[in-house]
């Protein structure tokens, strides 16, 4: 149960708390749940810990701490090692606390389609690593019609990212 009194997360679902050093050090019981990790296992995780495929967490993080917020899209690792594509809101509040509300995405086509209208090719390689991680998350409950739909998806996603890579 989280201790914090902060009204722009009250009643959120997936709430997390992290300290300077990108430590988790509070966060809902639906966390736990979403990533797979009791809470003990959890509070001696970081935000590297539970990030998928991705290497300048440390950057990212230090804009987010410059700017006292932050929004966009993430992907998370499971304790399974697999892949949960997010929405993210992080705030910075006056008593020092830093908090994240999460809002795991779960329609495949909202990322996609935000991966095949970006213009930005430094933005462009994450967005498709984003709907990626949405599709292979669809993909296992997926009827037949389905996976074809995400079979296309995924094969216009690889030539975008190479198209990128130019």
């Amino acid at each position: 149960m989280i201790a914090h009194d902060h009204p722009e997360v009250r009643g959120a679902e997936f709430v997390v708390f992290a300290n300077e050093q990108r430590r988790y050090t509070d966060f809902t019981e639906a966390v736990c749940g979403l990533l797979g990790y009791s809470r003990g296992e959890l509070l001696n995780k970081s935000v590297e810990d539970v990030s998928f495929k991705m290497d300048n967490v440390s950057q990212v993080f230090a804009e987010f701490v410059k700017q006292g917020a932050m929004v966009g899209d993430y992907v998370l690792r499971h304790k399974d090692g697999s892949a949960i594509p997010i929405h993210f809101r992080a705030l910075t509040f006056a008593d020092g606390c830093r908090a994240a509300v999460w809002t795991p995405i779960k329609d495949w086509r909202e990322p996609y389609l935000a991966a095949l209208i970006e213009t930005d090719p430094k933005k462009l390689t994450r967005k498709v690593e984003i709907a990626l991680s949405a599709i292979d998350r669809t993909q296992s409950g997926a009827t037949a019609g389905e996976q074809q739909a995400l079979r296309d998806a995924r094969s216009a996603l690889s030539v975008l990212a190479r198209s990128a890579g130019r």
